[in-house]
């Protein structure tokens, strides 16, 4: 059994000209709240234990989902009292989390990388994190990871740096070891435990960053599967767009 971890706690601000005081991951793509696609991609994985982690406008995702089950997926909440930040709201939801390692997913993103791969570069590496990452030139957006092949696992990959959402010039060549943060996570429970408890923190800006320091071990793979990003009015509108056609 595994279990999943959704953020979607941010205030969208910069989607406020288009959804108001929505919450943005249950932003409309047609008939449908956003959220509801991550479900279902969980969903395909049997991934049916999800954890919503909320702050801003939460009374919308929990009247929509309900408190404990929404079509075959067990539901329970993670409220943040104050913004606590990527790494502070998975910190919120330890209490809930019931197995040694959980999914982690941003909540405004909907990358449908294969989770099997995610999985077994985990299980290889013995990692305390993996990471999903995708080929891209928006680092400045996404941030940059730089991957290399581990010595002991040839076929598998570590994290050798992340900076998160650097300005680049894009008119640079990517190289082949530099990829974007997918924004899809799988960590051990004690790596989470890590993580200060009750202050904002961020996952990609400091603990990632402080666990590379430390010599945690943190596995990346590489997916070319679609990306999709609602996180601005331009982005939103692009995939609005494309689920018309």
């Amino acid at each position: 059994m595994m279990q999943a971890i959704i953020l979607c706690g941010g205030q969208g601000t910069r989607l406020r000209s288009v959804i108001g005081e929505t919450q943005k991951t249950m932003t409309m793509i047609g008939n449908t709240p956003f959220l509801v696609n991550i479900i279902n991609y969980l969903k395909s994985y049997k991934i049916t234990n999800v954890i919503f982690s909320t702050g801003y406008k939460s009374e919308e995702v929990e009247a929509f989902f309900g408190k404990k089950c929404f079509f075959g997926v067990d539901i329970c909440y993670a409220k943040e009292t104050m913004p606590l930040g990527t790494a502070g709201a998975i910190r919120n939801a330890l209490p809930q989390v019931k197995y040694d390692s959980v999914y982690v997913l941003n909540g405004d993103t909907l990358f449908k990388a294969n989770l099997k791969d995610l999985k077994e570069n985990f299980d290889n590496l013995d990692a305390d994190m993996s990471i999903v990452c995708k080929e891209s030139d928006n680092r400045d957006r996404f941030g940059t990871i730089t991957l290399m092949k581990s010595t002991e696992k040839k076929d598998d990959r570590i994290v050798l740096s992340f900076d998160e959402k650097v300005k680049v010039d894009k008119n640079k060549k990517v190289d082949n070891d530099l990829y974007i943060n997918g924004g899809i996570y799988l960590l051990k429970k004690d790596l989470i435990k890590q993580i200060p408890e009750g202050v904002k923190v961020s996952l990609e800006k400091e603990m990632i960053p402080k666990w590379i320091d430390e010599g945690k071990v943190i596995g990346g793979v590489v997916s070319d599967a679609d990306f999709v990003d609602i996180g601005t009015p331009e982005s939103l509108e692009k995939y609005k767009n494309q689920e018309n056609q």
